[in-house]
């Protein structure tokens, strides 16, 4: 089925059920928006240059570990 027989065949609803249509896909995107906002991800050039400097800063630290 296609996106233009899906509008028509709600386009043919009562405006009851094409307003419960409507709600259950804005809930969808609110959800699908929702769980896409949790996932956050690091700048990888910043995270180069923290790491860089915490290895510079701490180089005597990681010097003992290796041994």
């Amino acid at each position: 089925m296609t996106a233009g027989q899906i509008i028509h065949e709600i386009e043919a609803l009562p405006i009851e059920e094409q307003r419960e249509v409507l709600s259950r896909l804005q809930k969808r995107f609110e959800d699908q928006e929702a769980t896409a906002a949790k996932v956050t991800y690091a700048d990888g050039g910043e995270v180069m240059r923290v790491a860089d400097r915490i290895f510079t800063e701490r180089a005597d630290l990681f010097k003992k570990l290796a041994k």
